[in-house]
């Protein structure tokens, strides 16, 4: 029986009920010699689905339990001061979370129509992270949690174990499998492109919170921290000295890419600090700066006339409340077109004939997904999951004017952001 997919086409996404396959195959469900049944990679979403439910619905149900910045970073505090109950206490966290985040994520793959469920990236993808929700959870002692601290060191190895080699945990790798699909569901009228964009960045934060929250004990767990460390934290992290790098190694790039580069001018206290994932920060920055870059070379060098390429400014603004930095460039801005479209995923002119504004965007400066229209959507995403956002101006034939902000510290009003949809 074929699922009814017509109500994916309204924008109304809000109101959509999760699907329960009612009919699906069995030739691709096998039966292990304990009587158990199992999937592999011929197994349809269905079958999947059909042999995983109880655990997917199970863990999906629970709290998935956003934490304020705040009671991260004075949890880490108490790890660095020798505070092994409040590790172990935090691993246990880390392990009912993921739990709850990742069965959201794989439940969250019901909207879809049949026909994408059935997709190959999809049903990898979602093999994976059962996969990776069976072993999370399987540590449990006589009190059905991690309780001691013999406990957590495993669960450590086995968290190291789902990062390594860009493993399925890994921050947007959820992303990078999807992105084949992404681009053919451009084409496609069977997804409203709002819906599907929605269900992609709820995907991605939700990847995103799950890797911070891994990465994040493992750091706390290895002894050897940096300074100003406290697990995935930053808490002395200098902004203007971070952007300057960053901006040296954008004109680097756009030198040995375009054969020119504007300069990059970055203005701000260099004593100004922020508590902030440093990895983070410079992803958030280093894409609007390349997209910058690109089009202002893209504009005075593609014109023909010989012009000097315009310098592109930064500024840095640190208060007490919230870091600010503004991006201006002379890139040609962008039109009303392409403005309304810079968020969604798989959507970039890279290949068009004219590169004008600061969309055109993605090209290829390290970034593995430079290119499918990932970056500034997926900076967004990033920005807003511990409280901040980026907002963009525009005037075309002029240039753009970005606007950053992020919260200067952790306060216990700020929460994670997490995937509300999937």
């Amino acid at each position: 029986m074929k699922r009814p997919v017509t109500r994916l086409l309204s924008g109304n996404y809000n109101s959509l009920r999760y699907w329960r396959p009612h009919s699906v195959g069995v030739a691709s469900v096998h039966r292990c010699s304990n009587g158990e049944l199992e999937i592999d990679e011929t197994s349809s979403f269905g079958d999947i689905w059909r042999v995983k439910e109880r655990l997917i619905l199970d863990h999906a149900s629970g709290d998935p339990q956003p934490r304020s910045l705040r009671d991260i970073i004075e949890l880490g505090e108490a790890v660095h001061q020798g505070d092994n109950c409040a590790l172990v206490r935090n691993a246990a966290h880390v392990q009912n979370a993921l739990g709850v985040r990742i069965g959201r994520a794989i439940r969250g793959f019901n909207v879809l129509p049949e026909e994408v469920q059935d997709n190959y990236e999809v049903r990898m993808l979602a093999m994976q992270l059962i996969h990776a929700l069976e072993k999370i959870t399987a540590f449990t002692d006589e009190h059905g949690y991690i309780s001691h601290r013999d406990q957590e060191v495993k669960f450590c190895a086995l968290l190291r174990s789902l990062l390594a080699n860009g493993g399925t945990l890994a921050t947007g790798d959820a992303l990078t499998q999807l992105r084949g699909l992404i681009g053919r569901a451009r084409g496609a009228t069977l997804v409203d492109p709002t819906f599907f964009d929605h269900f992609v960045s709820q995907l991605l934060l939700n990847s995103v919170s799950w890797a911070v929250l891994i990465q994040h004990h493992l750091q706390l767990s290895d002894v050897h921290r940096g300074r100003h460390h406290v697990g995935a934290f930053d808490t002395q992290l200098r902004p203007v000295a971070v952007a300057r790098d960053c901006a040296f190694k954008t004109q680097t790039v756009c030198m040995q890419e375009l054969g020119a580069s504007p300069r990059i001018q970055v203005d701000g206290d260099l004593t100004g600090t922020m508590e902030y994932i440093e990895a983070h920060f410079r992803y958030i920055l280093t894409e609007i700066l390349k997209n910058s870059a690109h089009a202002t070379v893209k504009f005075h060098k593609g014109s023909g006339t010989g012009r000097k390429v315009p310098p592109v400014s930064v500024a840095v603004d640190c208060n007490d409340e919230e870091v600010s930095i503004r991006v201006r460039d002379h890139g040609g801005g962008m039109g009303k077109s392409v403005l309304s479209n810079i968020w969604r995923f798989g959507y970039t002119t890279v290949h068009d004939a004219q590169n004008t504004g600061l969309a055109g965007s993605e090209v290829a400066h390290g970034s593995g997904l430079a290119g499918w229209g990932f970056g500034l959507p997926r900076s967004l995403v990033y920005t807003r999951y511990l409280g901040g956002n980026i907002t963009i101006e525009t005037e075309q034939g002029i240039g753009c004017d970005v606007q950053i902000t992020f919260p200067k510290a952790a306060s216990h009003k700020s929460l994670e952001l997490l995937g509300a949809y999937v």
